[in-house]
């Protein structure tokens, strides 16, 4: 996530409170359990990151950067595709390898990398096109971006939340940045999407104890949804993940 020079005058109340995500434990994101209220969503997002590192379409490389590693999930999963993976984060993150830069950009050297990882971060940019291009310019001709951000899906501020996008112009942000667009998956349809929805705006009229059973139900309905009528083309989505090309 790339600060600005506005978030940097903020007051130090406001401040404090854009640095607490750097601390802030997001729960399991491999393995969520049954009544974890993204459960569906994760579990899916994962699939489909497996499934693309497993195809011939992403060659295995040395070096992966992840940009906005957060607490740097999907690790294990790339590692067994390349043989280094380097966390890169905001200041303060302590599981990050490397800190970018007050405006975004990372202290690596031009064309350094054989992929870059963006996982659910783009949508918390202030410029996603000037992300965009900073990914291009590490990553060598010919590498690759990885990148899953939202559709539909609640305001969540990690600091920020900036964004949405429609299929199309996520594809389009991405091929002005300067990639070549190899696949483009819908990974949470439409219905399971409304559910979603539905359970985020539901949840909070109920007691605190009754909420897992409550995710519980929401998601194995979710489920259900997924297994019946899978929609990895649907311009209507909560989570696109899209595989790119430095051209």
């Amino acid at each position: 996530m790339m600060p600005t020079s506005e978030a940097r005058s903020e007051p130090s109340e406001a401040a404090a409170v854009r640095d607490q995500y750097l601390v802030t434990p997001r729960g399991e994101r491999l393995r969520p359990g049954w009544a974890h209220p993204r459960r569906w969503h994760l579990l899916l997002l994962r699939r489909a990151i497996e499934e693309l590192l497993a195809s011939d379409d992403l060659a295995a490389g040395g070096r992966v950067l992840d940009y906005g590693c957060a607490e740097r999930p999907y690790e294990a999963l790339f590692r067994r595709r390349f043989g280094e993976y380097v966390g890169v984060d905001l200041p303060g993150n302590p599981q990050a390898d490397v800190s970018m830069g007050a405006d975004g950009r990372i202290p690596v050297a031009d064309e350094s990398a054989d992929c870059l990882l963006s996982s659910q971060v783009l949508e918390h940019v202030p410029v996603p096109a000037a992300y965009l291009v900073e990914a291009r310019r590490v990553i060598r001709r010919g590498g690759h971006l990885v990148l899953s951000t939202h559709g539909y899906w609640m305001y969540h501020p990690d600091p920020n939340d900036y964004w949405r996008w429609t299929r199309e112009g996520l594809l389009l942000e991405i091929s002005r940045a300067g990639f070549e667009i190899v696949r483009a998956r819908s990974v949470f349809g439409f219905a399971s999407s409304a559910l979603q929805l539905w359970q985020d705006a539901s949840a909070g009229f109920l007691p605190r104890p009754l909420r897992p059973l409550y995710y519980a139900v929401v998601q194995a309905a979710i489920g259900a949804i997924e297994r019946w009528r899978p929609e990895p083309r649907s311009p209507n989505a909560s989570v696109y993940l899209v595989l790119a090309k430095r051209t």
